[in-house]
């Protein structure tokens, strides 16, 4: 892989893959899309992703330009290629894949919509906040649990654990105290004690989401 374009902001689905590439120790340009200012939706992000979303990377592979958006499958692509943070074939690669998905669909999206109806909403709907802080709520208790005999999510660590760390991060979006879950507080604690974790959090350099 060569000449690797990482078009990303300070958002927790981007800083999945600023994360994954510095544990990979991969060689990556970041090309911030500010999407306070809907950057994502210019002809130049859009042409790459038509959903107007970021992450999104560009590669050269075999003088062949390579394409990827969504962070799920940036970070099952990129770690199979660096064939680290998830087996070829065993149980734990079903337990990543599952506790991935977990992040991918549960995780994210609703602590994202609780984001929204707490803080960016100009009409507040309680209804709506109420749903989504106790799902999330609901998922918080899940990797709580599961964290209460597990060092990482899933075995190792893995992408998993890199999919979820950057949504925990800003579990201030969401209404609730991660006081509340000592496991979960635990492996945040200790995860974000890694060198590459402190890296791809601090990506785009100089630039936080308010």
């Amino acid at each position: 892989m060569n000449n690797i374009k990482l078009y990303m902001w300070a958002t927790p689905n981007s800083r999945r893959i600023s994360i994954l590439f510095e544990e990979l120790g991969l060689n990556f340009d970041v090309h911030p899309v500010n999407i306070r200012a809907k950057e994502q939706f210019a002809a130049e992000i859009t042409d790459l992703n038509p959903f107007g979303k970021v992450p999104i990377v560009v590669w050269q592979e075999c003088e062949e330009q390579r394409l990827l958006f969504e962070s799920g499958a940036i970070l099952i692509h990129f770690a199979e290629a660096g064939k680290q943070f998830l087996p070829a074939e065993s149980k734990e690669r079903s337990e990543i894949l599952s506790w991935l998905m977990v992040a991918l669909t549960g995780l994210g999206p609703h602590s994202a919509s609780a984001h929204y109806w707490s803080d960016l909403a100009v009409e507040k709907s309680p209804q709506a906040l109420d749903y989504h802080v106790n799902f999330t709520a609901r998922v918080y208790r899940l990797l709580d649990d599961r964290l209460a005999d597990n060092e990482y999510l899933a075995g190792d660590y893995s992408i998993a654990d890199m999919a979820a760390y950057p949504w925990i991060s800003v579990s201030e979006w969401t209404t609730l105290d991660i006081e509340d879950y000592p496991n979960l507080l635990r492996w945040y604690k200790h995860v974000g004690l890694r060198p590459a974790v402190q890296r791809g959090m601090s990506l785009p350099t100089g630039i936080t989401l308010d």
